[in-house]
């Protein structure tokens, strides 16, 4: 679970000369372009854009399956519905954005 990721503002990807690369075990050490930390998605640039939609899409598919537990014969009525919005997606959609 060691990962390596060289922060910056350049647009040009730099080259991360680690000199010899350091090992962790059985493989060596390689930065990444995404780095997950404390469930936050960080790229080298830090624009948040893959944790962005990363939990954009899951509260997507949280209010995509919410909306078959409202269905117009027999589903839950409004009220609770917005209880469960409030309580399952609108967390998922602002983790982080503080």
């Amino acid at each position: 679970k060691t990962e390596a990721c060289h922060f910056t503002r350049k647009k040009a990807d730099p080259a991360l000369d680690l000199g010899e690369a350091p090992f962790t075990g059985d493989t060596p050490l390689k930065p990444v372009p995404v780095l997950r930390h404390l469930g936050f998605y960080m790229d080298r640039r830090l624009t948040f854009r893959q944790h962005v939609r990363c939990y954009g899409s899951r509260a997507a598919s949280t209010a995509q399956s919410l909306l078959m537990l409202g269905n117009s014969i027999k589903g839950m009525p409004p009220k609770q519905r917005r209880i469960l919005y409030i309580s399952c997606v609108l967390p998922l959609m602002t983790y982080g954005c503080q």
